[in-house]
């Protein structure tokens, strides 16, 4: 069913949230001139459906129906209210969102299967494996910019909620944090919380350059250990190729490179012989967000656009990596000091 309000209170928080919700930090997190995988919408009739109405709760309904075809994944049927009077009409409300659904993450539109589409000034909603879209409140989204965000949000609930919210990782992530990135997420803790923190996760791992400096570093100070979480998932985002793993020049006997970032061995099960680093654990999915465990040194995060900068969890600061008369150094801004790798 529909998630409903819930509220609860956890022990463990220790300050005032940075933001209220975060829907709303930033309307160019995903806009639309981003690439959409979206294809094409198929009438496919009337249809009785069961759909949830936040006007009214569940209703029967004789709805318009649409299938949408994705580049890169499995058909979603679109239910158009019929209130919306005609099939042109209920299919015009159809094409305002599938490519918008399409411009989300691949991770987040795994377990959606449905969408409802009413009309009404009403919330948007997530699970069922749908995503509910109320029309009134989709044009306010649209024009301060944030559709795309909100249904990061609500495809959030659809797709990550059941495996992520109740794991004990996430939830040690948590209580590690010891704070929520929003107000909806500290009086929501185990209904919201993933929804929150994934969309600034996104934003900081994914689209860096589309955010401010000073949000980027209230995103990583407030919830660090959510994001080192996220990162070990190496969830699907469905980037694009010029960030692929995959295209590290290989040299036979499985040694490869990248220009940027040098010679490396590879193995089976995660872990990398890197020629000036030694042994690293490699997480990420893609070159542009990169976790490096460094036995000696914990969790680092990189990416291609910037190594050889660092930034170390455990220590919640910068590095620096270089090699000086023959010794692998890591500079630590904020000590001010170098030290060896090994």
């Amino acid at each position: 069913m529909i998630l409903c309000a819930t509220t609860f209170a956890m022990p463990f928080a220790k300050a005032t949230p940075p933001f209220d919700g975060t829907i709303f930090l930033d309307p160019d997190i995903i806009t639309e001139s981003d690439t959409t995988t979206y294809q094409k919408l198929t009438d496919a009739g009337l249809g009785e459906r069961t759909m949830y109405d936040r006007r009214s709760g569940w209703v029967r309904l004789n709805a318009f129906l649409f299938s949408a075809s994705f580049s890169d994944g499995p058909e979603i049927e679109i239910q158009v209210n019929p209130e919306f009077g005609d099939a042109d009409a209920a299919r015009a409300e159809a094409l305002k969102y599938a490519p918008v659904i399409g411009r989300l993450p691949k991770c987040l539109r795994k377990d959606v299967e449905t969408v409802w589409i009413h009309m009404g000034n009403n919330p948007f909603g997530g699970g069922n494996d749908n995503l509910l879209i109320h029309t009134g409140q989709a044009e306010q989204y649209s024009a301060d910019g944030i559709l795309e965000e909100t249904l990061v949000h609500e495809a959030a609930h659809t797709s990550l909620d059941a495996t992520h919210a109740n794991a004990s990782e996430w939830l040690a992530a948590q209580d590690a944090d010891g704070e929520f990135i929003s107000n909806y997420a500290r009086d929501n803790p185990y209904r919201e919380d993933v929804a929150e923190s994934f969309l600034p996760y996104f934003a900081i791992r994914y689209r860096s350059d589309r955010i401010t400096q000073s949000l980027a570093e209230v995103i990583s100070k407030t919830i660090p250990n959510r994001i080192t979480y996220f990162d070990k998932q190496e969830l699907d985002m469905g980037e694009t190729p010029q960030h692929s793993w995959n295209l590290a020049e290989d040299h036979g006997d499985g040694w490869k490179s990248f220009d940027w970032f040098g010679h490396y061995f590879e193995t089976s099960n995660g872990w990398i012989y890197h020629a000036d680093l030694g042994w690293l654990h490699k997480a990420g999915a893609t070159t542009n967000s990169i976790w490096l465990y460094f036995p000696d040194h914990g969790w680092m995060w990189t990416k291609s656009e910037i190594y050889p900068f660092l930034y170390a969890a455990d220590l919640e600061g910068w590095h620096y990596y270089k090699r000086i008369e023959e010794k692998h150094m890591l500079y630590d801004y904020a000590t001010d000091s170098w030290t060896p790798l090994e």
